[in-house]
């Protein structure tokens, strides 16, 4: 079997491979999709802390009216004429009037950490607003830098894509078929030399029997790394 076209095709194909694994791995990418997420979860998070926030803004207006409910009820005793009451009457009213005292002191100090929380809640926000701001400027700019990257290989690569299809019209059908389903596959180089009794790509060695397939088809490929086998 002849392999030389497919083999000088290959050749060619590892610059494109190169390309495409340069882009992939390209840090203005990394770094613009790190920014997109770190923007989803900024987002998310704003969102749970207006949830939070407005929990508390409604746990703070209940604590306001049972606080103006006490107060009123104080105010009440307060006005109380005393001297028309008896002494019984005057005590049960002191014991009353210092639960209302409590009561009013125990609103006030809820009413102090609610306001502390939705303080520090707030902060959070803000500071989840302006990371969120921060990211999408460095989304942007590395986003921006990563289109020139492809730009600046565009021509190189699509010149290459273009030599590739003419000399795919060489190539046997089925062997570039077998190529290109393991080339989609990531698997590079596709076509390894035996060394020796092994596979040229991932070092295994191969059975006695698989050594007779190649002899006999020139072609064979590893059951462990699926590179597709030739002899040199």
């Amino acid at each position: 079997m002849d392999l030389s076209k497919i083999i000088e095709y290959q050749t060619l194909d590892s610059k494109l491979f190169k390309i495409e694994r340069e882009l992939k791995n390209n840090e203005n990418k990394k770094i613009a999709n790190q920014m997109h997420q770190n923007m989803k979860d900024a987002q998310t998070k704003t969102l749970k802390l207006e949830e939070r926030a407005g929990a508390l803004l409604t746990e703070i207006e209940k604590v306001k009216k049972q606080f103006q409910i006490q107060q009123e009820k104080m105010n009440e005793f307060v006005a109380r004429d005393l001297s028309k009451m008896s002494k019984e009457e005057v005590d049960k009213l002191a014991v009353l009037k210092d639960k209302l005292s409590q009561n009013l002191v125990i609103l006030d100090k809820n009413l102090s950490s609610l306001a502390e929380t939705v303080n520090a809640v707030l902060t959070e926000f803000n500071k989840t607003i302006k990371l969120a701001n921060n990211c999408k400027e460095q989304y942007l700019k590395c986003k921006q830098a990563y289109e020139n990257d492809v730009k600046a290989v565009e021509k190189d690569k699509n010149d290459i894509i273009k030599e590739l299809q003419k000399l795919e019209k060489g190539i046997d059908g089925k062997i570039m078929e077998e190529y290109k389903k393991r080339r989609n596959e990531n698997i590079f180089p596709v076509l390894v030399k035996l060394n020796g009794n092994s596979c040229g790509g991932c070092h295994i060695e191969l059975p006695y029997a698989n050594i007779s397939s190649l002899d006999a088809n020139g072609i064979l490929s590893c059951e462990h790394c699926h590179r597709l086998i030739y002899k040199g």
